[in-house]
């Protein structure tokens, strides 16, 4: 395996397990460095310094698991600090910044998981029938978009989507894997879309723009 950056990991998703009770939150890196690593959250979990816990990382096809000792709490994450070119709003809110120190082996391996990355806001418009959601995205992935929006859809639903990228605009065909309340932002929801269809123009768009994100 090439040599890894640690850094190469800031902007993608995150999951840990605290030892005591195995209760997980999920989140976003916002930095890691070989002996400490940053994430934000929006978890409601009370979180006290010196907690343990195991950290699990989700790269760009490369996985990293390791045990970490809680060092610092922050709230109110800027998650515009987080985010490529600097101009998506709190719609994803985080509430919480929180660092881990490394204090076991840190072990790297191929991932079976698609890369998911935070993202600057994009418009995106999901069209079904007779009927058309208005969002914005929050993260991205090779074959799929996370996206927030004020109007529901039901999972299951096979959707086209429009989204105007720094280099275009890019039409997929789309289906809906999940839709749920928004945990902390009231009178928004959570739409996942996994891409299943993309034309000759877009596919290459979309992969450009992934590849400026990384």
């Amino acid at each position: 395996m090439a040599k890894i950056n640690p850094r190469d990991f800031v902007g993608t998703r995150c999951r840990l397990q605290r030892l005591r009770d195995a209760k997980v939150l999920n989140g976003w890196i916002e930095d890691f460095l070989s002996a400490s690593v940053d994430v934000a959250t929006a978890s409601e979990l009370h979180l006290r310094v010196g907690e343990e816990f195991r950290f699990e990382g989700f790269g760009h096809h490369i996985s990293v698991v390791f045990n970490g000792r809680l060092t610092e709490v922050k709230e109110q994450v800027d998650w515009e600090s987080l985010t490529a070119g600097g101009n998506a709003r709190a719609l994803e809110a985080g509430k919480t910044s929180m660092r881990l120190a490394v204090t076991g082996p840190v072990r790297y391996s191929a991932s079976p998981e698609s890369v998911r990355m935070l993202c600057p806001e994009m418009p995106i418009r999901i069209a079904f029938g007779a009927n058309e959601i208005h969002g914005t995205t929050v993260d991205v992935g090779a074959n799929g978009v996370g996206v927030v929006a004020t109007q529901e859809v039901d999972p299951g639903t096979t959707v086209a989507a429009f989204i105007d990228t720094p280099h275009g605009r890019v039409a997929a065909q789309a289906l809906v894997r999940y839709c749920r309340s928004h945990s902390s932002r009231d009178g928004f929801c959570r739409i996942g879309l996994m891409f299943t269809d993309m034309g000759r123009v877009d596919r290459p768009r979309w992969d450009r723009f992934l590849q400026d994100l990384s």
